[in-house]
């Protein structure tokens, strides 16, 4: 098992319950977790998601994520 923290930018935070919008979340996931596979894990619809960095750098959702990864996921852009 892995653990990855999961931090959830601005609409995204609504798939969160109370308080736990405001804090990353700590996931346990399986060792060859992807990083779509952790997203499917969260119910976050793909359309949703515009940009996702792991340790700061821009990943694919191929990206297989290892223990002690940062994930920032981040919504399309609002208004204009």
């Amino acid at each position: 098992m892995i653990k990855v923290d999961v931090r959830l930018y601005g609409t995204l935070k609504e798939h969160l319950q109370g308080d736990e919008a405001d804090r990353p979340l700590v996931i346990e996931q399986r060792n060859e977790t992807t990083l779509g596979q952790l997203l499917d894990s969260l119910a976050i619809p793909v359309e949703e998601v515009i940009v996702t960095l792991v340790n700061g750098s821009a990943e694919e959702k191929s990206y297989s994520l290892k223990d002690g990864d940062v994930v920032d996921v981040f919504p399309p852009p609002i208004g204009g």
